[in-house]
This record gives structure tokens, sequence and C-alpha cells, in this order.
């Protein structure tokens, strides 16, 4: 059996050398072998080597093996020799066998190799004993010493009996045990002692000492891994003396020999025997060290004393697995005691590092705390409450501690001790404990208290000690998830008895990162009273700052006080977080005004705005008053405060209610008024007043202002009507404009240049340089593009989603442009989670357009772009926004969008004079956007200036500028759109197709040169031509679109028209007052006794798919009955996604969620409950289709539902028919009611997100089967009917003749169409109607009953003056992203209400060309076939007499293409193919039946030939004026 492994405590520097050999011994005993034999010629002094014959080689390791057994069997058969011949022949054989095992790499192959090692072991303990008998103790050691030293040449044979010993030792067991037995372990223990007791007079260490060491310490460590050894050493009293010399008398120790025979004693120890154990008992080793070293200990060294201490220890613990009697006697011995006084002894010391001997004996001590017979027992105290996950284990699991005495040696250290590698030291120790198991905590501190104790002296200890201390506290909640109540308390005691000192800092940040652990820490602190203790503590500190006048230390300068303030406010941050409770505790305490004073220091702000806006949790109006008030009070100077403020403004206008605060609060006439002190500071040279303020510092704080306005005016629908209501819009733009970059009005600036000849860059580019570190732009230009790239960003509503605010408005821009490149309302947000996600909202792939004002804006600081010092790059610069602003508007939902925002009348009022200049670079683009628009809607009053540009007004007009809301169009947009294509048909050949009618008309006809007033008129009849051209070809002749209510289910999955009150059911005694609705009448009754109809207009923009299985729903009738919680279904009329097939239902159903509700698919619908038609093929995307659902009620409780679209019956049944009263109920109270109201689309309790787009037009409720001639009546009327079909004329009945009603006014139930709707509130609604209906649409929307702010989109009733029975209101539309409603007031419409024929008959007038003839006529054939009025209207003004005047007048002028229009007009030839059929009665009677008196016989023929259909196959080529031939 090998040795074991050797531990080396000691640092000495001799150990290295000692172990140079060593080591390799512990690897194995063969590698050691190898060694050995390899490092003769290595420093190992040379034996004494066997003759061998002069001249021959070297026998192999086989040879010598053989010639030294023959040898040795000569020595063993030498029996008549005296004892010195057997001595010298035994020495002769020693060269022979080291060389062998030298040459054999250590690997032995002799066969009597126990008897070799008992004949040389007993020589070796002759010669010892020989050198040591009847000595002195000091000639004892020297004679020893002299023996086993090599000596060179003369007397090596002791050297070589212990090199020969050493090889033997280290072979097997049996060999071992022969050498065990020649007495020489006790022997070399002896020999170990004198070296180590009695030093030599010299130190000098020589290589030779140092192999003789080597082998002699090894020979002891292979001894002692053999249990014979082990006994050999205890059979005299060498080990007690041993033992007990490294425990006295140290400072006569030979320092040379301390290390091996420290390592010699722990072999011993290790070797874990109970003959030890007994030997050292016996021997009262322990007690003995026990007591030198206790008086010793004051007068060693403390490293030197804890090596002796660490080594008794050492056998304490190796002996205790196999007998506790060595721990009994260290405890008996006043062990305890010692140890403290020797940690103690380290406090002493300036350590620079920790000790070695000092870390062995702290682990010592801690191995000394799990001693003990039996488990600690405690009581249960834990406090509660307690963090989530914490539980307390009463069974021991892993190391526990059982020795309160050695845990106390540690507590009594650490309150002692002021040395601060040894208490935190002490305090690693404590949590590695805790580390072993976390039960140690609760046995520890539930009998001695050591935390709760340390907590009191912790303000005594030096920083790194106190820094240890708190995280050893912290761990207790990090990794033990125990919340120490009482410990707590008492470092709150420490922070409130002494709040200036280091310790406090420290303590706070430690209750700063606990806190901020777990909510439950906001209870717990706020309870035990800290929160009102730093409350105190910062309204003093804020009391002596503003008695300082705020005037704080440097940046950069280290201040404790300032240091523990922001601790302070951080921890009342946290301890707020999360907590209503602290909040308005924090409020109680009246801090509010004492937290202000914190927000004008930089240090504080940021702790004072997050406390701040805690309390807006509970008052957000007093925060937006608080913060709003700093903005306004700031000076120019304080731009760094601003900044602050509006950073934490951005974090709060992320909820609901501080947006709505922030509107009380008068936010956004603060954030205008900052903009408004910044005039001038972009100018060049700046205002004096803003010289304090750089232009990057100025256009930061115009980001961060405009960030602040779009996060409050983003998807809140109050805000937005606020703001528009208010004129803000315009505000806004007057304050940019004061800013100082931008130039003069349209009407100051400089005369307008022709177009420039160099193509504009694109939008994006300009702005991406704009950005760049070095921007090639002047400044002025640059400050202007980068506030355009903010108002664009707003505009998408994405400004306030991005993330590089407070940097330089110059930098972190890339992802805004590179946005905009790809499209200009893409999604900036990332990975915002408070705001709703905009990709959803993308038109079609266009830009999504969220506040169209911003765009006004952009639109009103076009014209000033211009600055004279750059007039090509500002021209450049105007072009380019005005491209983009048209790639905005392409879509015709943002077409409709921006006419609702105003933005024709925008135009109208600051770029009139490029709209009047056709020289003007912008008049192109302006003019385009202009008729985009208009096709859509615009009001009368606004095309009226728009058709007056280039007339010379009188001179005392002027230019109003209205701010009534403009109204929406439709737009197919682009070229390949049917009016582009109709209009490039028309156009004569050699036309270059373009984005839009006009500008394909315009480049087909524009001359070379005509007069001013020609000039007009074509250019006048060119933008008419593209405002009304057909944008949704119809079936119906009247193709203008109607307005209408879109639905999107993509957005937030609902949006819908609910309708209140459309039935009351009164009891027989039911109170009036519980009815809503409208009228004089009594309650409408439900189901109606003659039947119903339901009609509407609707047009689907994109259907659901059959995955999404979203269902588009016309109407669904709800009724509840009172006192009962569940309201029913009782009539749906719906379309299917899954085949396109209408859906009529009378089945009472439970109206309740999704979720809630059975699949379509399961069960069944009721037998006589359900109609279900498919219609998919003759529905079409993007037309309007008129449906009626037709209920003939018949005998019992039976009826006929016929299903009609587009006027043609597609099914019919029978069915069961409305039941009387709700669901289950087959009879009511008297003095209960039936409640009955509708849905149109789908409500918030059915929300599912889907692709699903539609549109509603008009949609009335009538209470009676219509017949069928009514119903065509109804269906020829088209969508943009508004009335109640009670003075309706047939078609080409004379208007002079009275007009009959299609049904009974009482009929009606409601009608409901945009022309009739406003914006209001739900208190407006009880003010003008009633409360029970103002309540209902409240709970509808979740609003308050008495809310005034919200803005409530109201479809009147259109029936609700008529006489009958009460009336529903109306319908309120529900879905603030979902719901869209859309005014359709196109150009061709407008006309009408400035004298619509009129103007159109003076364009003809006006005409002295083909060009201009042809598009004034191509004008009026547009209005005439999309509007019915201007044909109602040219009949009572006689038009089409005068139009035959005008035509005879100009009869030079006529060609065949516009004989083609005439025709068309009549409807004898619609474009040349198609069936004749005269649609125009008053063009073909005054025109073509007259023609043949104004033109020449060749007209004639050419009429002719045009009736006869030769004209189907005209080529499209210019006009030619054929009248002249």
């Amino acid at each position: 059996m090998g040795p074991p492994d050797l531990i080396w405590v000691c640092g000495c520097g001799r150990r290295d050398l000692l172990c140079q050999g060593m080591e390799a011994e512990d690897v194995s005993r063969a590698e050691d072998r190898a060694e050995c034999a390899g490092s003769k010629n290595e420093g190992q002094p040379d034996v004494a080597q066997p003759d061998f014959p002069l001249g021959s080689e070297s026998p192999g390791p086989t040879a010598l093996w053989e010639m030294l057994e023959r040898k040795f069997l000569e020595y063993q058969q030498l029996a008549h020799g005296s004892p010195a011949e057997h001595q010298q022949s035994l020495l002769n054989l020693l060269p022979l066998f080291l060389k062998a095992w030298e040459n054999s790499v250590g690997i032995i192959c002799f066969p009597r190799l126990q008897s070799l090692a008992e004949e040389i072991s007993n020589q070796l303990a002759q010669e010892i004993q020989k050198a040591l008998v009847g000595k002195p103790a000091e000639q004892a050691r020297d004679a020893a010493g002299q023996l086993l030293r090599w000596k060179g040449d003369v007397d090596q044979d002791g050297y070589l009996l212990l090199k020969s010993v050493y090889v033997l030792t280290g072979t097997n067991s049996e060999t071992l045990g022969r050498v065990a037995a020649s007495g020489l372990p006790a022997l070399l223990l002896q020999c170990l002692y004198l070296f180590f007791v009695f030093p030599l007079e010299k130190e000098e260490v020589l290589e030779n000492d140092i192999q003789a060491q080597r082998m002699f310490v090894q020979m002891l460590l292979n001894i002692c891994s053999e249990s014979q050894g082990l006994e050999r050493l205890l059979s005299g009293n060498e080990l007690q003396s041993l033992v007990i010399a490294t425990t006295c008398l140290r400072e006569h120790s030979c320092c040379f020999w301390k290390e091996p025979t420290f390592c010699v004693l722990r072999a011993i120890s290790k070797a874990q025997n109970l003959g030890i154990i007994e030997y050292l008992q016996a021997m009262d080793c322990i007690k003995l060290s026990l007591q030198n070293l206790s008086k010793l200990a004051d007068a060693l060294p403390a490293p030197e004393v804890s090596e002796s201490v660490n080594l008794i220890l050492g056998f304490v613990k190796d002996s205790y697995p196999v007998s506790s009697a060595l721990f009994l006697e260290f405890e008996n011995g006043e062990g305890y005691p010692l140890l403290l006084k020797v940690l103690l002894r380290y406090d002493a010391l300036a350590q620079s590092e920790v000790d070695p001997h000092l870390e062995e004996l702290l682990e010592l001590l801690m191995w000394l705390t799990t001693c003990g017979r039996s488990e600690l027992k405690v009581f249960d105290s834990v406090t509660y409450p307690q963090l989530e996950g914490f539980k307390f284990h009463h069974e021991a699991s892993g190391v526990t501690v059982k020795n309160l005495q050695a845990f106390q040696v540690l507590q009594n250290v650490f309150q002692k001790a002021s040395d601060p590698v040894l208490c935190t030291k002490v305090l690693s120790a404590i949590r590695t404990m805790w580390a072993w198991n976390a039960r140690n905590f609760f046995l520890l501190e539930w009998t001695l208290q050591p935390i709760s104790q340390f907590v009191e002296i912790v303000p005594l200890k030096l920083a790194p000690v106190q820094k240890q201390f708190f995280q050893l506290l912290e761990a207790l909640v990090f990794e033990l998830h125990y919340v120490p109540h009482e410990i707590l308390r008492k470092v709150q005691c420490l922070i409130k008895q002494s709040p200036e000192s280091p310790c406090t800092l420290m303590a706070l940040q430690s209750v700063l990162r606990i806190a901020g652990r777990d909510l439950l820490f906001t209870d717990i602190f706020r309870d035990s009273g800290l929160l009102g203790l730093l409350l105190a503590q910062l309204r003093k500190r804020a009391k002596i700052l503003r008695k300082s006048g705020n005037k704080e230390s440097m940046l950069g300068v280290l201040d404790p006080e300032r240091e523990l303030t922001c601790v302070m406010l951080r921890t009342v941050v946290t301890l707020l977080r999360g907590s209503v409770r602290n909040a308005v505790v924090l409020k109680d305490h009246g801090m509010v005004p004492f937290i202000k004073i914190f927000l004008d220091v930089e240090w504080y702000r940021e702790s004072s705005l997050s406390i701040l806006e805690q309390l807006s949790v509970i008052n957000a109006e007093e925060y937006m008053s608080i913060i709003v008030g700093a903005l306004c009070s700031s000076t120019q100077g304080e731009l760094e405060l601003k900044l602050d403020l509006l950073q934490s403004l951005l974090r709060i206008l992320e909820t609901p209610k501080g947006r709505a605060a922030f509107r009380v609060s008068s936010g956004f006439n603060g954030l205008l008024s900052l903009l408004s002190d910044l005039e001038g500071s972009l100018q060049e040279p700046p205002l004096q007043a803003s010289g304090m303020v750089s232009p990057s510092q100025t256009l930061d704080l115009v980001l961060h202002t405009l960030c602040a306005l779009s996060a409050a005016l983003h998807l809140d629908p109050v805000n937005s009507d606020f703001f528009k209501k208010n004129g803000l819009f315009e505000k806004l733009a007057e304050d940019l404009c004061l800013l100082g970059c931008f130039g003069a009005r349209e009407e100051d600036g400089a005369p307008l240049h022709s177009e420039v000849d160099t193509k504009a860059r694109p939008f994006a580019d300009l702005l991406s340089e704009a950005f760049a570190s070095a921007s090639p732009f002047p400044p002025k230009i640059q400050s202007c593009l980068q506030i355009l790239s903010f108002l664009d960003s707003m505009a998408s509503g994405t400004l306030h989603l991005r993330r590089d605010l407070k940097e330089s408005p110059r930098a972190g821009q890339d992802r805004a442009l590179n946005a905009q490149k790809e499209e200009a309302g893409s999604d900036l947000q990332g990975n915002f989670k408070l705001w709703p996600d905009l990709e959803e909202r993308m038109d079609e792939g266009d830009a999504v357009i969220i506040h169209p004002g911003v765009l006004c804006i952009m639109v009103r600081l076009l014209p000033r772009l211009y600055h004279e010092d750059h007039p090509q790059l500002s021209q450049e610069i105007q072009c380019s926004l005005a491209s983009h602003i048209q790639s905005l508007v392409k879509s015709e939902k943002n077409r409709q969008v921006m006419c609702e925002a105003g933005m024709l009348r925008t135009l109208m009022a600051c770029c009139r004079r490029a709209l009047t200049t056709s020289t003007s670079p912008l008049h192109s683009g302006l003019i385009r956007i202009f008729e985009k628009l208009a096709s859509q809607a615009i009001e009368p009053d606004v095309l009226r200036q728009f058709l007056g540009l280039g007339v010379p007004p009188p001179p005392s007009a002027a230019v109003k500028v209205l701010h009534s809301s403009c109204v929406h169009g439709e737009d197919s947009g682009g070229s390949g759109s049917p009016a582009a294509a109709a209009g490039t048909a028309e156009c004569p050949a050699g036309a270059a197709p373009d984005a839009s009618p006009c500008s394909a008309v315009t480049q087909a006809l524009r001359p070379s040169r005509t007069s001013q007033g020609s000039s007009t008129a074509l250019q006048t009849s060119l933008s008419l031509i593209s405002m009304t051209s057909p944008r949704n070809p119809q079936p119906q002749k009247a193709a203008l679109a109607p307005s209408f209510v879109e639905f999107d289910m993509s957005v937030e999955g609902y949006g819908c028209l609910f309708i209140p009150t459309v039935s009351t059911v009164m009891g027989t005694s039911t109170e009036y007052l519980v009815s809503g609705g409208i009228g004089t009448g009594a309650a409408r009754s439900f189901p109606p006794l003659g039947g119903l109809t339901f009609s509407c207009w609707f047009l689907i923009s994109r259907h659901s798919t059959v995955m999404e299985g979203h269902p588009l729903r016309f109407l669904t009738l709800v009724r509840h009955l009172a006192r009962t919680e569940q309201p029913f279904i009782c009539f749906s009329v719906s379309l299917c996604p899954d085949d396109l097939s209408l859906v009529v239902s009378t089945e009472e159903k439970e109206f309740q969620p999704l979720d809630v509700m059975e699949p379509e698919d399961d069960p069944e619908p009721s037998a006589g409950r359900q109609l279900r038609v498919r219609c998919g093929q003759l529905l079409a995307c993007g037309q309007w289709h008129h449906l009626a659902v037709v209920v003939t009620k018949e005998m019992k409780r039976n009826c006929t539902v016929s299903t009609y679209l587009d006027g043609q019956i597609i099914g019919s049944a029978k069915m069961l028919y409305i039941q009387a009263l709700p669901g289950p109920f087959l009879s009511m109270d008297p003095s209960s009611f039936v409640d009955v109201y509708g849905y149109i689309s789908t409500p918030r309790i059915w929300k599912q997100k889907s692709s699903l787009i539609w549109r509603l037009g008009p949609t009335y409720l009538f209470e009676e089967a219509i017949s069928m001639d009514t119903l065509e009546a109804i269906n020829k009327l088209g969508p943009r009917y508004c009335g109640n079909f009670q003075a309706v004329h047939a078609q080409g009945e004379d208007l002079d003749t009275e007009a009959t009603p299609l049904l009974a006014e009482e009929r009606v139930s409601f009608g409901l169409h945009i022309a009739s709707s406003s914006i209001t509130s739900v208190t407006d609604i009880r003010n003008t109607y009633n409360e029970v209906d103002s309540r209902l649409i409240a709970k509808e929307m979740n609003i308050s009953s008495r809310d005034n702010a919200m803005p409530v989109f109201l479809l009147r009733n259109c029936a609700g003056h008529l006489s009958g029975s009460l009336r529903t209101v109306g319908a309120v539309a529900m879905g603030q992203l979902g719901v869209r409603v859309f005014h359709s007031i196109p150009a061709a419409s407008s006309l009408d209400f400035i004298g619509g024929p009129a103007i159109l008959l003076g364009l003809i007038s006006l005409a002295t060309d083909d060009h201009t003839m042809y598009a004034a006529v191509k004008v009026l054939h547009s209005v005439l076939t999309s509007n019915v009025m201007c044909d109602r209207l040219m009949q009572h003004i006689s038009g089409y007499q005068i139009m035959a005047f005008l035509l005879r007048k100009k009869t030079a002028l006529l060609n065949h293409r516009i004989f083609q229009l005439i025709l068309s007009i009549a409807g004898t030839a619609e474009l040349g193919f198609g069936s004749s059929v005269v649609t125009n009665v008053g063009v073909f009677r005054h025109i073509l039946c007259n023609f043949e008196d104004t033109l020449e016989p060749t007209r004639l023929e050419e009429k002719s030939s045009l009736k006869s259909g030769s004209s189907r196959t005209a080529s499209l080529s210019p006009p030619q004026n054929s009248c002249s031939k």
C-alpha cells in the first residue's frame, strides 16, 4: 500500500525545495521509482558504484538483479564471519541493489526482497541506535544528521542504508512490514523529533541535505500508510514528544524541519486509526498541547500559533468519525477560549491579504459547529407575512449546526474584532454555513441571534465589513426567500438613530435592493414605519435645499449627503411602485410640495419624477398640473429640466388616465407654449433671448414636445377631438413657423419661378441627408427638414415610439428614415407593449395616417420652405414634400381621412398662389393632390374657391379660411382605375397615360397657345374631369358612392353600431319612465304584428377567411326582460364566411361571449327558425349592393321570409315568427318590461380579429312586409337616397307633380344614414333625448353616464320626426379603431350647391377651340351620368336648351369625338357598345332631335354614320375640327 497524499500547509520558501521529489512520490510508486532512477545525475549524490571489469559495458537490469541475487546468497552463507564482516558484506550489496533499481526504472525483480529488507532495515536501525544511545540531545541530533547525510567519498554507509530503506518502503506491504518489524519507525520518529527541536548552529542548507530530508520524510510517510508501521510508531513516547514539541518552545525549533514535521504528523492524523486516538488520549497530547498553546498564544505571532492550533484540530477532526474522544478532550481542555484568543490575535495585525492559516482555522472552526451528539431543538418562530416560495424545513437535511459553543467563537470574534479582513472572513463563514443548509440560519438566529446583534455593532465596523454584512442580510431575502422582520426593524432603528452616518447609506442601499425584490416589502416597510421615516428625512432635506437656493455641489464631486438623499428618494420610489396605499401615505404626509423642490436639482430629478409618476396613479390631474406648471415656469436655459419633464410626461401618457388628466390640466396649451418660447431660436442669427440654447438643443426640445403631443393624441378620441375642435393644429403650425427656420408666407415670398430642370430627390433621401453628421444643407434648411421628419413620424403615429429620445436630434434617426424609404407610415414602435400594434392598420401596403391634422400642418409649412438664399434647393425640397404628400394619399382610405381633416381647405388657404400659377413647380403636384381629394369629398365653398382660381377677385374680396371639418370621398387611385381608363379612352390619340384622368387629359388636350379665358376654362375642365370621373362603376346609373360607416375587424376585432331602445314592451303596470326612445306616441310593440322589413346598402372591401369564421352581421336584435340576467337574440341577419350564405334567423339564443357560445356547427338550429341562402356569386368586392329581408307575418306563429339582393329575390322560406317574449319566458310580471335593442356589425362581446372589412350605407327597418314594387323603387333610388320614402318621384316622372309616399310614416321604425349624424356626448344625449338611452349608450361604451368628454358619433334616426309610436334615437358607433365614418360629398355632388349645370354650361361658353370644347362636354358627361340631381337642375333651368344654343353658336368647334360624348349623355350610344336606350330625354329632345338645324349635310351624314354604329370602331386620335372641313 502506497503513502497517502501529502497536504502541505506552510508557505515557507523551503517547502518548494523539499517537495520537488515528494510530490512525484504522491502520484504512484512506479513514477517515483522512475524519477528517482533517472535523477541520479540531476543533483542526487553518486552512491558507491559496484566494481565491473575495466573496459566492459555496464550490464543490463536483468544481469544486475541476477548478480545481486548471487551475492546476496553468498552473504547469507557467510556464517563464520564476524559481525563487522557481515555488516561490510551487506553494505557492499547496497550499491549493486541501488544500481539495479535505478536501471530497472524502479521495478524490482528480486525474489528475496523481504529478506534483503529485513537485513537492511535492521542494519539501519542499529546504526541509528548506535548514533543516539548515551548521548545528550544536541549531540545525538548531530550524530543522526551526520549518519544520514551524504558525505562525499568518505563514510557514506548511513546514506546508502537510508536510500535503500527508502526504496524498500515504497515497494509493497509485506516488505514494509519487515521494515517496521525492525523497530526503525520509532527510531526515525525520534530522529525527526531531534531534527525539529534542536536546530543546527548553522542554518546552512545544502542540496545534499534536501535530498536526505526528502527520503527520510517519505520513509515516514510510507510507514504511516500501513497499520503495521503505525503500530510501531506508537510503541514509545516519541509521537507524544513530537506533538507537544510543535506546541511549545517554537522559537528554538528548526525551521528547515518544521514543515516536514507537520507533514508527518498530518499523515499520522489522516490515518484515522483507533490506536492513534487511544495513544493520544492516553498520553494527554491534546490537553498538554492546548495548555502550551494557551500560554504561548500571546507571545508568538498569530500565524505561528494558528498553524499549531490547526495541527491539533486536525487530529480532532480526523479522529471524529472514528471516536469523539479527542473532540471531548478538546472541549474540556478549554479549546474554544484558545480559538477565540488566537483569532483575536489577528485583529492586531495589519493584513493586506488573508493569512492561509487563518482561513484553515476558520474552516476547522466551521467544522466544529457541526459536531454534536444531537440536533438543536428550536421552536418555529417564523414571522409572517413571508415571500412566496419560502418554506421552513423542520427536518434536518444536509449539514446542520449542532455546536453552539463553536459558533459563539465566531460570533464573539466579530463582536470584538475591528480588523476588516477578519470580520469579513467571519461573515463569509456564516454565509457558507447558510449555504450548507438554510435551516442553519434559523437554528442560530433563534438561539444566539447573531445577525440581530451584529446590526447593533455594524456601524462601528469599517466600510468593507458593513458592505459584507448587508450583503449577508440581502442573502436572506434573495437566496433563502425569507423576510427577517426583526432584523429589518433593527436596521430601521439604525437608520433612524444615525441618519448621517456612512453606515446608514449602506443600510439604505441594502433596503433599496431588498424592497425591489417583491411588492410584499412595500407593505412591510410601510407598516414598520420606514416609509414615514424616509419621508420625514426628505422633508427636512427639502427645506434645507430650499433655503440654500437649490444650490448643489458640482457634478462629478462625491458628496455623501447628496448620495444619501438620492438613495432615500430611490427607496421611496421603490416603495411607491405598485402600491397605491403607499402613494396615499406620501400624499397624506403632504410631501408633494417638497418633492417638487427636488425637481430643480439634476441629481434628484429622476427619482423625484418617478415619485410624482407613482402619485399619478391616485391623482393624475395633480401630477399633470405639476409637470405642466414646471414646464411653463422653466427658463429657456433649463433645457435638461424640460427634457426630463417631457420624458416623464411621455411615460404617463401611455395610460388612458394620464392622457385624460393631461387634457384637463391644460397640457396641450402648456406644450404649445414651450414651442412659443422658442420663437426665433432657429433663425440666423438667433434672437437674443434664445442665444443660450443652441439650434441642436432647440430641435431636441421640439422633438420631445412633438413626441408628447403625439403620445397624448395617440388612439385617444377625446384628446384628438379636443385638439381639433380648439384649433390647436393651426396653433401648432403657427408656433413652428415662428421658430425662425421657415420662410415667409406664400403671399409675402419671392416670386414663383418656373419649374426646376433637375428632378427632385425623394423626400426620404433629403431627410437622411438632413440628419447626417456632415449635412450638405444650410442650417436653416436642415432644421426645416428635421422638423418635417418629426411631423411625418407624428402623422403616422410613431413619433412617440422612437427610442432615441434625449439624444441629439441629429443622431439615431436611421431607423425612422429607413422606414420612411420603405413606406412613409411603417411601424417604428419596436417592442413597445403599452401601445397597440400599428402594423394591422396598413391599408393594402399604403401608409397609415393616424393624425391627419399633422399632415395639414406640413401643407401649411410647404410654401414656407422657400428661402431666397437657396431658391433651387428650396424648390426641390418643396417639390419633394409635395410628392411625398401625394404618395401618402394614394389609397382611397387616406384620401377620405385627409378630406375629413380639412386638407382641401388648407390647400386653398395656404397654397393658393401655387394652385393659381401654372408655372409654379408646385402647381402640378398640388393640383393632383387637390383633384384626388376632391373626388372623394369637397365642401361647396372650397370648390367655389377652386373654380375661381385665376379669376381676379373684386378688390374688397378676401379669402376666407373656414374651420369647419371637411368631408371624405372615394378613389381608386392609380392609372389602372376605371376612371383613368375611361379618361384615356375618351382622350385623343397620342395622350400618354398618367396616374389620374386629369393628367391624361391634360397631356392630350393642353394647347400650345390659347387665350387667358380659354386656358382657364381648359384647366378648370380638366380638373373637373378628374374630380367627377366615376371611381367605382355601379350597375346603377348614378355611380356616386354614398356616405358610409366602415367596419374593420382586422384592428380590434370588433366595431358596430349600437341601436338603443328599438322597442320597449311594457307591462300593464310598468312606469312610462323606464322606456327610452323619441317621439310622443305609445311604446312601440315587438315583434311587429304585420311583419317587418330590413333594408340596407352595403359594400364588402375584404371577406373574412373561412379559418377566421367571422360573419358579416347586418343586424342583430337582442331582447332583455327586466330583473333577469340573460339577454336573448331574437332576430339576426348575417353573411356566413364559409360559403358566403345569407343567414336569417328567428331563433332565440343567449347573447353571450364567443368563448361561451357553442360552435357554429354544433348543434343544428331549431327547425323552422333559420333561412340560409347562398349568394356568393352575386356579391362583388368593392361594389355597393342592396339587401332586403322581408318577413311576412302569417297565421299563428308562422311567417314567410324572403331575401332580395339588388332587387332580385334570392331565397324564400316558411319559418316560425319571432316569439312574443325572450328566451324561455312565457309570461312577464305586470310591472316588468322587455327592452329591445340592436347591433349592426360585431359588438365587443363577440370580439374576434379577422380580415373582414365592409361598409354600411343607408339602413332601414320597417314594421311591415313591403311589396315588390316598393322594394324595386327603393333599389332604384340608389345608395345616396337619404329620406324616409314619404315623397318619392318615380323615374321619368315630372318633378312638378306631387310625390307619393312608398309606405306609411308609422311603419318606419328607424332610418340610419350619415347625412343625419353628429358628434355629441353622453351628457348631450341625456339632455337632448332621455336618460334611459344615455345610460344604455354609456354602458355599451364602458364610460360614465355623466361623461361629457368622450365624443359619441350618433346617427340620428331620420324617422324620428314622423308620427307614430316611440322610436329609437338612432345608432351610436362603438369601437375606437374598428369603425370609420365618411361623409361622401364628391365634386359632382358639391357642384349642385354652387350653380351646378350653370357652371358646366359656362365652361362650354368659354371654349374657343376644340380642345376646350371637348373637355367642357366631357365634364358635363361625367356629372350627368353620375349625379341625378344635375339632370333635374338642367331641366329646371332649361339647361338642355341653353346647351343646344351654345353648340349651335360653336358649331365650328365640334367634331365626332364631341358628338360621341353627346350620344353617350343621351344614352343612345354608351361609348360605342351596349344597347341604345334613351336615358336623358332632355339631350335627346333638345339637342339630338334638333341637330339637323345646326349642322351641314356632311354633319348629317356623320350623325347618321354614328347612329348606325360606325363610330364604335373609331380609334383614339386627337380631336380634329371636322366642322371646318
